[in-house]
């Protein structure tokens, strides 16, 4: 598979923008717990390890998180002798949760961004713009490749070129942990085959086939994959045209947020 050569860039790595918005967060956080007035404890600790999570998360799979919950953690701080009110406690434990959702949320959008760009420069290199549409959706990453990329005309078996693409792609895939539905689109012209008695059948094999390379060959985790097959019943074209019909014709991997 090509590969692109590491550019030199001007300025600081594209990393230290996450990491900036996690240091400014986390200073927030600290700022807040120290201005309370009764934090109740088990709360506390529960705030602590969702955080350390995040923080995990953004170390990437097998890492460890630089604020690990232990009886020693650089956050156990004994607030039972402090005084405040029942309601500023709940206020500010509400906050506190809020905080490290948000970061949390923050570094996925991080994530499936990286994803974007990665794959937007895998589909450069390969010369397949014209055949490949990356769209980004509130609550997905939609990637939408011609068939032709991939299969010869009725049939589901992929092709040398097509798992060249793939084995590009499951680099980008292999570095998120998202849910990710792969779906086969036909156009309108009957099919009947000895394999295949119809278009559900025929995009169905096609979507099945890509998630099992991707699975098989790729090693990508198999319980983040779903395979589906809509035939004809889901055009982006217009089927009474030639270029409608080859619009229809598609691979879709749709990456969840």
């Amino acid at each position: 598979m090509s590969r692109r050569k590491e550019e030199i860039s001007e300025g600081a790595p594209e990393w230290m923008a996450t990491y900036s918005d996690l240091v400014t967060l986390l200073l927030c956080f600290f700022i807040m717990l120290f201005s309370m007035a009764i934090v109740d404890q088990n709360k506390f600790k529960e705030i602590s390890a969702s955080l350390s999570k995040t923080l995990a998360d953004f170390g990437g799979s097998g890492g460890e998180s630089i604020l690990p919950y232990s009886g020693n953690s650089v956050i156990t701080v004994d607030f039972q002798n402090t005084k405040g009110s029942e309601e500023a406690r709940e206020k500010y434990i509400e906050t506190a949760e809020d905080m490290v959702i948000n970061a949390h949320k923050q570094i996925e959008n991080r994530k499936i961004d990286n994803a974007k760009n990665s794959i937007r420069d895998t589909i450069s290199e390969e010369g397949i713009s014209d055949q490949v549409q990356v769209v980004e959706e509130k609550d997905y990453l939609l990637v939408r490749l011609d068939s032709e990329i991939f299969f010869n005309s009725g049939s589901a078996e992929i092709g040398a070129e097509g798992k060249k693409i793939l084995s590009s792609l499951a680099d980008t895939l292999r570095s998120i942990n998202n849910e990710i539905m792969i779906s086969g689109h036909t156009d309108n012209v009957p099919i009947h085959t000895s394999q295949y008695n119809s278009n559900w059948e025929l995009s169905t094999a096609r979507a099945t086939n890509v998630v099992t390379y991707l699975v098989n060959i790729e090693k990508l985790n198999p319980e983040l994959f779903t395979a589906t097959g809509n035939g004809e019943f889901k055009p982006i074209g217009d089927n009474n045209t030639s270029e409608g019909r080859q619009k229809n014709r598609r691979i879709e991997i749709k990456i969840l947020k």
